[in-house]
C-alpha cells in the first residue's frame, strides 16, 4: 500500500506570496518545536493574505494551519482593527483652595481623590 505524499508548499499554491508565507511558517517551526505559539508578525501575514483573496484551504494546507486557528486569527485581527482610538488619560488633579499641610513624610506618597486619601509607605528601609 502507497502512503500519500505530503504536499510541499510549491504544490498546494502557485502564487509567490503562499509560497513565502509557508517558508516563513516551515522556517519557525524548524526553530521552535511543535506546540509553540506562531509570533504575532506571522499570524498577521497569514491573516494579510487571507484578505487579499488567497484560498483559506490552501493557505492552511501550504502552512500547516488549522481551519480552528484561521477562523480565530482572522477575527482577533478584525477585534484589533476596531480598537483604533488611542486611550484616554484623564487628570485628575484639581486647583487646591487652600495649601495642604501633608503629614506624609518624605519618600512616601500620597494620592488624594476629593475626600479621599491613599498614602504608601515603605515598610522596611
Amino acid at each position: 500500500m502507497r502512503r500519500p505524499k505530503p504536499q510541499s508548499p510549491p504544490d498546494v499554491g502557485t502564487s509567490k506570496p503562499i509560497v513565502q508565507l509557508a517558508a516563513a511558517f516551515a522556517a519557525f517551526r524548524r526553530l521552535h518545536g511543535p506546540g509553540r505559539r506562531i509570533p504575532l508578525g506571522l499570524r498577521r501575514r497569514f491573516v494579510a493574505a487571507l484578505d487579499t483573496g488567497v484560498s483559506a484551504g490552501a493557505l492552511g494546507k501550504a502552512c500547516g494551519v488549522s481551519w480552528t486557528q484561521t477562523r480565530y486569527w482572522r477575527s482577533a485581527a478584525r477585534a484589533s482593527a476596531r480598537v483604533t482610538a488611542a486611550p484616554q488619560v484623564l487628570s485628575v488633579v484639581d486647583r487646591q483652595a487652600a495649601p495642604v499641610f501633608s503629614e506624609v513624610p518624605e519618600g512616601d506618597l500620597e494620592l488624594r481623590v476629593g475626600a479621599w486619601r491613599i498614602a504608601v509607605r515603605r515598610v522596611t528601609d
